[in-house]
């Protein structure tokens, strides 16, 4: 099936094309104006997880978990950043999109707060419902899924399911509509890898849900 073929291609982009990430300000707001480069989107997932695996304790990876705030050494010097999905903007009609910071911090003081329930979690699967039950209002779905991926990051678990939401479902909805996935698949909360296709399979669920969303444009051109 030509479809197939040039899924496994854009599949491979995942792993060889170099990804580009530009940041006019740091973490804090300081105004850096520089571009990050990495050999490839699974390149930076892993680059960014390993900050949250690394942190010293709990508490620090439920609050940088909210805060999206992560560090990396790039050019022989440490940045402190925010991942883009929790970043506040300007669209290009002028309006505020994103999360505000009051938002992230309301909803760490409240994770912080269940540190105990987090210490009894066994799976990706505990840390999500943990952080899905304790949302604050303006902590969207995303937000959700990003702060127990990294906070799981640091406990040591990944998902074993892919989560669809935001643009993961808009590349999952393209795969339905060209047939390489089942009638109303993008509608589920969650997927199993065994519902894609083949040449998504070589994926995990993190890299998967990580991979509908940032190649959705090329998925739509199947």
């Amino acid at each position: 099936m030509e479809a197939l073929g040039k899924l496994e291609s854009i599949v491979e982009l995942y792993f060889s094309q170099r990804y580009s990430l530009f940041k006019s300000k740091d973490a804090n707001g300081e105004e850096i104006e520089k571009w990050f480069k990495f050999e490839s989107r699974a390149h930076f997932l892993d680059a960014y997880l390993a900050y949250y695996r690394n942190l010293p304790d709990l508490k620090a990876a439920i609050l940088n978990g909210c805060s999206a705030k992560f560090k990396i050494i790039y050019d022989g010097q440490e940045y402190e950043l925010k991942h883009t999905h929790q970043e506040e903007f300007k669209d290009d009609k002028g309006n505020i999109r994103g999360v505000n910071n009051s938002v992230l911090s309301e909803m760490a003081l409240k994770l912080v707060s269940k540190a105990k329930q987090f210490d009894s979690a066994v799976s990706f699967d505990d840390v999500y419902n943990i952080v899905k039950s304790s949302r604050v209002a303006g902590f969207g779905e995303l937000s959700i899924y990003d702060a127990a991926v990294r906070i799981s990051a640091y406990l040591g678990y990944k998902p074993d399911k892919v989560f669809l939401h935001a643009g993961a479902r808009k590349g999952a909805e393209s795969l339905e509509e060209k047939g390489l996935l089942p009638d109303d698949s993008s509608i589920e909360e969650t997927l199993l890898i065994s519902d894609f296709p083949t040449p998504i399979q070589k994926l995990d669920a993190l890299q998967i849900e990580n991979f509908l969303c940032s190649f959705k444009i090329n998925i739509t051109k199947l």
